[in-house]
């Protein structure tokens, strides 16, 4: 069953930069396109700009679970949390 990953992002106001991934983990990511892993990045944007998700789905869980090992992915989550953290961005992890 495949299943969603999301990364939601809300700025205080337009003037903050939202985290967007580096290229080493889009690449990462478009491995796991070209393995068929997953499908790719959803990236929208609120009508107000001030929130952001960065979807993946992924075909199965364990496909997942794989990817939140790379170490590539797991820097770019410390690279998230601490944009976040000194930008005054709030934000969650979803999956589903």
């Amino acid at each position: 069953m495949a299943i969603t990953r999301r990364f939601i992002q809300t700025r205080p106001n337009t003037d903050v930069e939202f985290y967007s991934p580096n290229e080493e983990s889009m690449n990462k990511i478009t491995e796991y396109v070209n393995l068929g892993k997953t499908s790719g990045v959803v990236t929208t944007v609120s009508e107000d700009n001030l929130t952001k998700t960065i979807s993946i789905t992924f075909d199965n869980i364990n496909e997942l679970d794989t990817f939140k090992d790379e170490i590539t992915i797991i820097n770019a989550g410390e690279r998230a949390i601490a944009h976040c953290d000194s930008n005054s961005i709030s934000f969650s992890i979803e999956e589903n």
